[in-house]
């Protein structure tokens, strides 16, 4: 009886103590959700920013900074601009009560709301892997592993409050900081770009311009291509119009970057790219920052990376690419998968067991307008995978049923033994995976000299193997090392394997800095357009000029 007479009594003092404030807290946080009741719960229900000014300033400039909200989301700073005046140092917090307390848990909701959008976006990622799977309806496998993460715990989100150090769990939960500074960076250089650009006129029947041209189209495009960078200002921002040493340079740089033809011209493709509104682009950096949010936060340090779009392989080692060269990926219809897996062994001639779906699309349709294809290609075929007896003369009619999927599955086994003509070329890298893709050396080497180099059925094939294998050759025995260049002049297949697995990532990027500039990619698979579709759609954005407000005028508090 003493015991609750004497909690009674501290109930009611603490109350009385409670400034006008406490209360007003109490009463509005009735209607919140759960995880703001949870951190003021974590706080004794007290504010968590009216009192703490440095948490309110680093809140505050990480809602203007594009670092952190790089769609310019208002997360409530319509309500924190309407009350922010209030706050000042040595302020009465029994005055204004009210407002206060809406003001605080504006923040509170504005801090969890920053929080979700570093981690997550504003993109119905499950909306995304509908869309991809849907393409099975088209005939088309496509897969994309997403690193999907969970929002940090109020528990967490409470410690950075008590620290007063929310920047550093705001850093942390932003994924490949490199990547996304890069990206950052680049929404900059183009939101610094006027939307509304005076369009560069052509006629159907523009031929192009070349070097040492006159006309008057030149200096609009010199302008134009000064706004990006590959072409350097000049003062008084007047352009001349010829086309000189200065603008060759610039046009090289600007397809390079497009991935358009080096053809040294002006033409009708350069200038529709030119004239593209500037907002496009911007959307497409936005979803490649979107797209972080479901890469890994970090790469590890040694690794390898194929970027899809790029048609690119680089070797990465200490944050470093070493070793960068072109690669063949998987046609829109066969698209490679994105993924992650370690590479552990690579296998010099290699044998080529073509897969089930390549025998039912590709060899068996080919067979009946070729008989003959097999033994022109080194093809062998045997029956299932444990019968080491080669079937000879197999009778084609017997493969015709299984051109529908529905017949089962095909009981031979099709192998290209090694030689010059293998597709996998002399040499492939294993990562054991459930897709069946791999990089490999390929015998078709014009493939790289394309653009678009979407032309496998979904491995990777890239352009110098060898030096790769080079690269690679620490995670190799000595005495494996030491085989490599008498197998290389041999047909002798030799599996070599890793002392230590490396790591490799197949990604999707198709905006990314490379050389200090910004490239932009095909979106080839569609799946850009499939984040942007399944962004949440709403209102909740502030220009800059709007959001800056709430550091000019509450910077006293």
């Amino acid at each position: 009886m003493v015991l609750r007479i004497i909690l009674l009594l501290i109930t009611i003092y603490s109350f009385l103590s409670a400034t006008l404030l406490d209360n007003q807290i109490n009463l509005q946080l009735k209607d919140e959700s759960r995880e703001v009741k949870e951190l003021y719960s974590l706080n004794g229900n007290r504010p968590l920013w009216i009192g703490h000014a440095k948490n309110y300033h680093s809140l505050v400039d990480a809602l203007n900074n594009p670092y952190f909200n790089y769609k310019g989301k208002v997360f409530y700073r319509d309500v924190i601009n309407q009350y922010g005046y209030l706050l000042q140092d040595g302020m009465d917090l029994n005055h204004n009560s009210v407002e206060l307390a809406t003001l605080d848990i504006a923040l509170t909701k504005s801090y969890i709301e920053l929080t979700k959008f570093i981690v997550q976006s504003d993109v119905d990622w499950d909306m995304v892997q509908q869309k991809i799977k849907d393409l099975e309806l088209q005939d088309i496998k496509a897969v994309w592993e997403m690193v999907r993460k969970k929002v940090p715990s109020t528990k967490r989100l409470f410690n950075a409050l008590a620290k007063n150090d929310i920047v550093s769990l705001f850093n942390s939960l932003t994924p490949l900081p490199k990547r996304h500074s890069d990206l950052i960076d680049a929404l900059e250089i183009y939101r610094a770009i006027p939307t509304k650009l005076p369009r560069i006129p052509y006629t159907r029947n523009f031929s192009g311009l070349k070097f040492g041209d006159v006309d008057r189209k030149i200096a609009k495009i010199k302008e134009r291509l000064a706004m990006e960078g590959d072409y350097p200002k000049e003062s008084g921002a007047i352009y001349s119009d010829i086309f000189d040493e200065k603008l060759k340079s610039a046009i090289y740089r600007y397809k390079e970057r497009f991935n358009l033809e080096q053809n040294g011209i002006i033409d009708k493709v350069t200038i529709y790219y030119m004239n593209k509104p500037i907002s496009l682009l911007i959307d497409s950096i936005i979803t490649n920052l979107d797209k972080l949010k479901v890469s890994p936060n970090k790469f590890p340090d040694e690794f390898i990376m194929v970027n899809i779009p790029d048609f690119t392989m680089d070797y990465y080692k200490d944050g470093i690419s070493n070793l960068h060269m072109s690669a063949v990926v998987g046609r829109d219809k066969r698209p490679t998968p994105i993924f992650h897996s370690k590479m552990t062994y690579l296998e010099l001639n290699p044998n080529w067991n073509i897969p089930e779906n390549l025998v039912r699309k590709d060899l068996i349709p080919t067979l009946i307008e070729e008989p003959d294809y097999m033994e022109k290609h080194n093809i062998h075929v045997f029956y299932g995978w444990k019968d080491k007896k080669e079937i000879k003369n197999l009778d084609i009619n017997k493969l015709t049923r299984y051109l529908d999927e529905k017949n089962g599955h095909i009981p031979y086994r099709f192998v290209q033994y090694p030689g010059d003509d293998n597709a996998l070329g002399r040499i492939k890298f294993m990562f054991p995976n459930k897709y069946s893709v791999y990089l490999h050396d390929t015998d078709n080497k014009s493939l790289f000299e394309r653009r678009y180099r979407v032309y496998s059925s979904g491995c990777m094939r890239i352009s110098k193997p060898f030096q790769l294998l080079e690269a690679l050759k620490p995670h190799l025995k000595s005495s494996d090392i030491a085989q490599i260049d008498r197998y290389r002049q041999t047909l002798k297949n030799k599996i070599m394997r890793f002392t230590k697995s490396l790591p490799v990532y197949t990604t999707y990027f198709t905006v990314f800095k490379r050389d200090g500039m910004v490239f932009f990619r095909k979106d080839i698979y569609g799946y850009d357009k499939m984040i942007q579709d399944a962004t949440v759609k709403d209102d909740s954005y502030m220009d800059r000029e709007e959001s800056s407000i709430l550091n000019e005028e509450y910077s006293v508090y």
